[in-house]
């Protein structure tokens, strides 16, 4: 699900050097916050062979995590008004349940049928927010009992991932429209307003959260989530903000009367294609397996700190593509904290191990 606005180059060399290649071993034991944490893998968990789903599962049954978050993609589920195939989801859900994980459901993206379509173009915005809001309320049915978290959306503060002509207005009245049709069915279930990602300007988070309430948005969440991703850094020297951006969120929400809702933290973690081209422009790649299972510790330990910091979700457990010298230039295919592709353990596997 991740798609990383590029990181300027501008860190001096030597300074990245040291903290990408970071080769220092990982602390023996997480710090797990108090809200529990978890994993995240977006849509490719929907598309694995069952074997393989619960292989990472069983993986993620080793840590000492508790959550698992799943996508219920609305553009996949209700292909025309009214018409549901549930199987993808259903299959991702009752194997995390089987597994004795907590679910967090992720609804997002649109179907052709309610302005938007497949592939990139399941990020519009629907024409008729009343349509995504009725889709929520059929999942919280169709998972009551599994399930009782929600987030609505993913990244709308990214025009990859909300395609409309004003965001942020967009945005909350997607918020309107899902919270009440969740909680008529599950009155007690926690909302959760979306990740957002690092970025700047209007999109920076606190920025975009204060644009939303402007758009009536206020009593229609429970929590809101933001996506603290520091690498290739770390969190002490991460230049883009990634975590400094909960504390501002926090600042926003307090200014509207939230101070004491939660931020989830609904996506973190780092890709492992270090190369020596990482060293001199960070945008070329990632970290370490050991500097990845270094920056997850950061973030969780920074977030068991936070009081007002809720689940925290590491995105992901296992690499989608394999160890060979084209996919090393992809960092999308390499956020696998706990497998490689291949299914070898990595450094973080024993950082969260039970």
């Amino acid at each position: 699900m991740l798609r990383r606005t590029l990181l300027s180059a501008t860190a001096a060399i030597f300074s990245v050097a040291l903290t990408v290649g970071l080769s220092a071993p990982a602390q023996a034991r997480v710090v797990v916050p108090r809200a529990g944490y978890g994993f995240t893998e977006g849509a490719a968990m929907l598309d694995l062979p069952q074997s393989a789903l619960d292989r990472e599962l069983d993986a993620v049954s080793h840590t000492s995590a508790s959550w698992l978050r799943v996508l219920v993609d609305w553009s996949r589920t209700e292909t025309a008004p009214g018409n549901f195939d549930w199987s993808a989801a259903d299959r991702v859900v009752n194997s995390a349940h089987r597994h004795g994980l907590r679910i967090l459901l992720n609804v997002a993206f649109t179907p052709a049928w309610a302005g938007g379509g497949s592939g990139l173009a399941s990020t519009t915005a629907p024409r008729n927010a009343a349509d995504f809001g009725n889709f929520a309320g059929a999942v919280a049915r169709r998972y009551q009992g599994l399930a009782s978290s929600y987030e609505i959306w993913n990244e709308p503060n990214l025009p990859t991932f909300l395609n409309a002509p004003n965001r942020p207005a967009a945005y909350a009245a997607l918020l309107r429209a899902a919270y009440p049709a969740i909680k008529r069915v599950q009155p007690d279930a926690t909302v959760v307003a979306a990740g957002l990602s690092p970025s700047t300007g209007s999109d920076f988070p606190a920025s975009f959260l204060e644009a939303v309430y402007g758009y009536g948005a206020k009593g229609y969440f429970d929590a809101t989530a933001m996506h603290p991703y520091t690498f290739p850094y770390g969190l002490p020297a991460d230049p883009s903000g990634g975590w400094h951006s909960v504390g501002a969120m926090h600042a926003t929400m307090q200014a509207h009367g939230d101070g004491s809702k939660k931020i989830w933290l609904t996506e973190f973690g780092a890709p492992t294609n270090y190369t020596e081209l990482t060293a001199v422009s960070p945008v070329l790649g990632g970290v370490t397996p050991e500097a990845q299972a270094v920056q997850i510790g950061q973030i969780l330990a920074a977030a068991a700190n936070t009081p007002y910091v809720g689940p925290a979700f590491i995105y992901s457990i296992r690499d989608i593509g394999g160890a060979d010298a084209p996919s090393m230039l992809n960092r999308e295919d390499h956020f696998g904290a706990l497998l490689t592709n291949d299914w070898r353990p990595k450094p973080a596997a024993g950082l969260l191990a039970r």
